[in-house]
């Protein structure tokens, strides 16, 4: 598997979120990412107006690094935005950020992340209400996305954050209810680690649903620096001919840009041994032919 590899990068951050690499100047960053080997960036943004979308486009094609997507999540974390929030006004205020979220992402070229703005399920209130707020925001955010460049992909995400749309399954049928082309489904090895009973299964059910993935180990470190072996991860990824990257969304352990570093020389590794594997195996077949 010949994939390409980013991290996640915000501007600034609350202490303890896993965003190994933050910093005011996002060029620095780009700047980082291009001279150490990575592919592409993702940014998380309170705002898209936090960055001059023309500019970071054209500086990230110089440095050729591929922007592949832009997280949102800091706008439930700090403002309480959520697109099924009993608050109709507060659903209307997460669609609209969102709306502008996804006019960056479409001079991008890159998707949109829901992950905590999709909210959770409040006592008082059922999936079924849920379920339905969410099908009505992700279609009008569909539609919207329509008419540019951009994406939107839906994080599945563990119980410890969220009650609502933790699997891979739960997250298609939302999709399957909204039935557009632009939505997709992204996974997390941390959240999966909790949630799924399989490495391969859910990414064999996504298939080319699957639009973006998040890589970090049991413990939110770096990939290395726990439990998972993510080989099976990885053979699943390339069985469904997954081509987007592969982002390191990790604690900033023992530093931010040591533990992207060590994460990278990791999943680099076990690619190139899975590229020799099949080279292997394909070798082995012709010699038994």
């Amino acid at each position: 598997m010949k994939g390409k590899i980013g991290v996640t990068c915000a501007l600034d951050a609350p202490a303890g979120s896993p965003f190994p690499l933050v910093n005011p100047d996002i060029y620095e960053t780009v700047d980082f990412l291009a001279e150490n080997g990575f592919d592409s960036i993702e940014l998380h943004l309170l705002k898209p107006s936090e960055v001059d979308g023309p500019r970071i486009r054209e500086y990230c094609r110089e440095r050729k690094i591929m922007i592949s997507s832009i997280g949102t999540g800091m706008a439930y974390g700090r403002e309480g935005l959520s697109v099924t929030s009993p608050d109709r006004d507060v659903r209307e205020r997460a669609i609209k950020r969102l709306k502008d979220q996804l006019d960056l992402a479409s001079l991008l070229e890159c998707s949109i992340v829901i992950g905590s703005m999709r909210g959770e399920i409040p006592d008082g209130e059922s999936r079924e209400v849920i379920d339905r707020r969410m099908i009505d925001a992700c279609s009008r955010l569909c539609d919207y996305a329509s008419v540019g460049n951009g994406s939107i992909v839906i994080e599945a995400i563990d119980r410890f954050e969220t009650n609502y749309l933790r699997r891979a399954e739960e997250v298609l049928e939302i999709i399957d209810k909204v039935g557009s082309p632009r939505l997709g489904v992204h996974l997390d090895t941390y959240h999966m680690n909790m949630e799924e009973s399989d490495w391969k299964q859910p990414v064999l059910l996504c298939r080319d649903r699957l639009r973006h993935v998040h890589i970090a180990d049991n413990n939110r470190n770096y990939p290395g620096w726990g439990l998972i072996d993510f080989r099976p991860f990885l053979e699943a990824l390339d069985e469904v001919g997954y081509s987007q990257t592969l982002t390191i969304e990790c604690y900033p352990w023992p530093d931010g840009k040591t533990a992207v570093l060590r994460g990278l020389s990791h999943m680099r590794g076990l690619m190139e041994m899975q590229d020799r594997d099949g080279t292997a195996n394909e070798q082995k077949e012709v010699w038994e032919k």
